[in-house]
């Protein structure tokens, strides 16, 4: 079991709490940043900004700060919980957020060991509902990374597949999109390849598990469990991309100064239909964290669904 990672109510905790540490207190900044909770994480960001050794980690927290603020997303959050909706925390191995009018569009959404994509769910809902599309939302709380399937959903890789095969189809979808973040990555792009995503997105993921592998991964893939549940899932994904049609576009994002992440997103650079993206200066496996903090995050998730470029891609409805 890998060690439990904080969540919001350490973060409101330690935010409170007069003797935390200044590590607890960044962590808490970043927790309360990604979910919205902006001025409290301010407060604290301007408290710990006396000591140089986070200031990089700050300006990252502050400029991602900002643009939450001016995205509107903050306002979509009033409005939705004024309507009632339940909020999207990751309590929940799987949530499906059906969209109201005409779509034949799916997102399916893999997250890693912290049910969040760096940014809560409830945070990243508010900005995929303007996508116009159903929203499929998974979280693996035995922390297996859906190589077992989901204990609440379907057993098994295969069970998962056919149970999320069975939803979309219940959906009326015949456009599916898969994206996933870090330890969900490798299962996500798995995923994707057999439910025949048009695209795929892909944050600091893992893309070859092989025991042969020259990439580094960590010692979270490596555990007995993995092996024990689904030995057969510790592959190279870079030949079953091959193989495949699937997902007719496959995007990557990683910090160029990561060392783990980057390798593992340019294992797939020379396939044709992969396009790797590196955030210069960033370090952190956080990746999401960095598209927000620099404006880039909606134009992402766009280009993503809509394929407009990110650039052009406004052109979404």
């Amino acid at each position: 079991m890998a060690p439990r990672v904080p969540n919001i109510d350490d973060a409101l905790l330690w935010a409170h709490d007069p003797n935390a540490t200044e590590q607890q207190l960044y962590v808490a900044a970043d927790t309360l940043v990604s979910w919205g909770q902006l001025d409290l994480a301010d407060q604290i960001i301007e408290k710990l900004r006396q000591n140089p050794a986070y200031g990089r980690g700050l300006n990252r927290l502050s400029a991602a700060s900002r643009q939450l603020r001016r995205s509107g997303v903050l306002e979509d959050l009033a409005a939705f919980s004024a309507d009632g909706g339940e909020v999207i925390d990751g309590r929940h191995e799987a949530f499906t957020a059906r969209y109201d009018g005409e779509t034949r569009k799916a997102i399916i959404v893999f997250t890693g060991i912290d049910p969040r994509f760096w940014l809560s769910l409830m945070m990243l809902h508010l900005f995929l509902k303007r996508l116009n599309t159903h929203i499929i939302y998974l979280t693996d709380l035995r922390q297996l990374i859906f190589f077992d399937g989901l204990e609440t959903v379907a057993r098994g890789y295969d069970g998962l597949r056919d149970a999320l095969r069975g939803t979309l189809d219940s959906l009326g979808v015949d456009e599916v999109h898969v994206m996933a973040n870090s330890a969900g990555g490798f299962a996500g792009l798995r995923y994707a390849i057999d439910l025949q995503a048009k695209s795929f997105l892909g944050m600091s993921i893992r893309t070859d598990l092989s025991v042969d592998s020259r990439i580094p991964v960590g010692g979270f893939f490596k555990r007995q469990g993995l092996r024990d549940v689904a030995p057969h899932m510790l592959i190279d994904l870079k030949p079953e991309l091959i193989k495949s049609r699937y997902p007719e576009r496959v995007i990557l994002y990683s910090g160029d100064g990561n060392p783990v992440d980057r390798p593992h997103a340019l294992h797939l650079a020379d396939l044709p239909r992969v396009e790797v993206n590196l955030l210069p200066d960033h370090v952190q496996h956080d990746v999401m964290a960095g598209l927000l903090a620099r404006g880039q995050l909606e134009d992402v998730l766009r280009d993503f669904v809509y394929g407009a470029g990110p650039s052009t891609a406004g052109n979404a409805p």
